[in-house]
């Protein structure tokens, strides 16, 4: 056996090596991923991270499991690749989880570093798919936006740096809020950097060179959800002043051009799937291979009437196979950029569980969930802080479901009992051909170096 990828050293030395027990019958551990390639077994081990290649005899054992104790099982024991037959390692995985996030909190200050800012809940688009709708229009108020400045300003630590995401609503509606924030910020000596999700519609060159140089903008994630009238009809623009498509596309083209990351998003339907490779021909055309762009597809969210009052939503199991699908048309062209390529036991998930991450209203209340801000879900206020220390312990229960536990990608997954979407699958399945591919990658890195 032969290490690719290191494990994680948290993980590898909590666990530790397994005691091999001559008699016990061996089988493989549910959380390991068997590829095959150049005539070579490679397994990923989603638990620890580590990726080793097998010689003969290894893989001559390990296709005949289960199987007793033999010498060539010696490593694949010790390392956790094979366990006993009634070895619960769902159980092991949550204790592991349960072990290494006590320490991680014990080590990290209570400082709050990272930011979600809701400038504005208004839109200028009318998604027909958008979890916000018939939410109440509040756009931050220049007092608001001060206090925001201070309060960021006297919790951010000795460090003095965040990262912040600006999160509507379209936040790009409010972009003087935006500016009046950084501009408070440098002023107090705060180092930041931002993100924005955005349709990208008020992006012109002018905005991008005020994002990139005051904002301190970096990453861009924008719905585009098909070409041309698809787009448009979908988004549904309020009193547009030019063709949204182009309009956002040339400003997508801005963003680029100042050096920042654009990441596509397709939200796909039954109504539209058919239009994510013309819309990778478009970018392709437009655009070319850069290293700051990438394009996804992800399911629409729910079951929700088009502009027409006709449901578009697809099954389970068509949403599965048509996002494995066209995320591997995109990886075809070079555009698919995955942020997991070699899983490993999960310590992060969102800002909800997060103790040093908050989300900011336009009206000044923290949330732990920027998609969920109602009145119910306040914690505290920009101005008297976190005073509802039962609902921040809530958002950090861990979620545990009987049909997630065969998953092989199930000590990745970590889901939270207080989030909306806790009982859906978050499709690391998708993701399954992509992993591969960077598994096959590796090794082929690995062969060439020697």
């Amino acid at each position: 056996m032969k290490t690719i990828v290191e494990p994680n050293e948290q993980v590898d030395k909590l666990w530790g090596k397994q005691r091999i027990k001559d008699e016990t019958t061996y089988r493989m551990m549910r959380y390991v991923l068997r590829v095959e390639h150049d005539g070579k077994v490679l397994l990923h081990n989603i638990v620890t991270g580590r990726l080793v290649t097998l010689d003969q005899e290894e893989t001559e054992a390990v296709d005949r499991l289960p199987l007793k104790y033999e010498p060539a099982m010696e490593n694949l024991i010790q390392e956790h690749y094979l366990v006993p037959s009634e070895f619960n390692e769902r159980q092991q995985v949550v204790n592991l989880r349960k072990v290494l996030l006590k320490l991680r909190d014990d080590l990290i200050p209570d400082d709050i570093f990272a930011y979600t800012i809701l400038p504005t809940t208004g839109c200028n688009a009318r998604c027909y798919y958008c979890f916000e709708q018939g939410s109440k229009v509040i756009t931050m108020t220049r007092e608001t936006a001060d206090e925001v400045v201070q309060f960021i300003s006297s919790r951010c630590g000795l460090k003095k740096e965040v990262s912040i995401m600006w999160f509507g609503g379209e936040p790009t509606v409010a972009a003087n809020r935006i500016s009046q924030i950084c501009e408070g910020l440098l002023k107090n000596g705060i180092n930041y950097r931002s993100s924005i999700i955005t349709n990208g519609y008020l992006m012109d060159a002018l905005m991008v060179k005020t994002a990139w140089d005051l904002w301190h903008l970096r990453s861009v994630q924008i719905c585009v959800d098909g070409i041309g009238e698809t787009y448009n009809r979908i988004k549904a623009y309020v009193n547009p002043k030019t063709d949204p498509y182009e309009t956002v596309m040339s400003n997508i083209g801005y963003m680029l051009n100042a050096g920042i990351k654009v990441t596509f998003r397709v939200n796909f339907d039954l109504s539209n799937a058919d239009e994510f490779e013309p819309l990778l021909q478009e970018i392709s055309r437009r655009f070319g291979k850069r290293t700051g762009l990438s394009v996804i597809s992800h399911p629409v969210i729910g079951e929700h009437r088009n502009q027409d009052g006709v449901i578009l939503h697809g099954s389970k199991e068509w949403f599965d196979k048509t996002q494995a699908e066209l995320n591997q048309k995109s990886m075809d062209y070079g555009l698919f950029r995955t942020w997991v390529p070699f899983p490993c036991l999960n310590l992060h998930t969102c800002a909800g569980y997060n103790k040093n991450a908050v989300s900011i209203t336009p009206d000044g209340r923290l949330v732990k969930c920027s998609e969920q801000f109602g009145d119910d879900q306040t914690i505290g206020d920009i101005r008297t802080g976190i005073v509802n220390e039962e609902l921040v312990k809530a958002w950090r229960e861990i979620a545990d479901y009987d049909s997630c536990a065969s998953c092989v990608f199930y000590p990745h997954c970590l889901k939270l009992v207080h989030c909306s979407a806790k009982d859906s699958c978050m499709r690391f399945s998708y993701l399954r051909s992509v992993i591969e591919r960077q598994i096959k990658g590796r090794y082929d890195q690995t062969t060439q170096k020697e």
